[in-house]
């Protein structure tokens, strides 16, 4: 296998991680953030205090987290595919 092969074989399994990775850990964190946010004690509407306001931007930043693995994974699958066309490319003028 090639240079090309090779990298398209490894940037296709990380972006297969990275997309797997994500669903897996999307359901967890939708429970979590789904009890922190229906708990009585937490009232993040009507907060003063900064320990609470942090708290309260730490579970809805959460989903982002997920947002993020994706974004890896396109990332991944953006560069590996833009790399083999230039090694592709290079190749030819050799």
């Amino acid at each position: 296998m090639n240079k090309r092969g090779f990298s398209l074989f490894f940037g296709m399994m990380m972006f297969i991680v990275f997309i797997v990775l994500g669903l897996a850990l999307a359901p967890a964190i939708k429970s979590v953030t789904g009890e922190a946010k229906n708990n009585e004690a937490l009232n993040c509407s009507t907060t003063t205090d900064n320990q609470t306001k942090s708290v309260c931007y730490s579970i809805d930043a959460m989903m982002l987290f997920i947002l993020v693995i994706w974004g890896l994974a396109g990332f991944v699958l953006g560069g590996v595919l833009g790399w083999t066309k230039k090694v592709e490319y290079l190749w030819v003028l050799q």
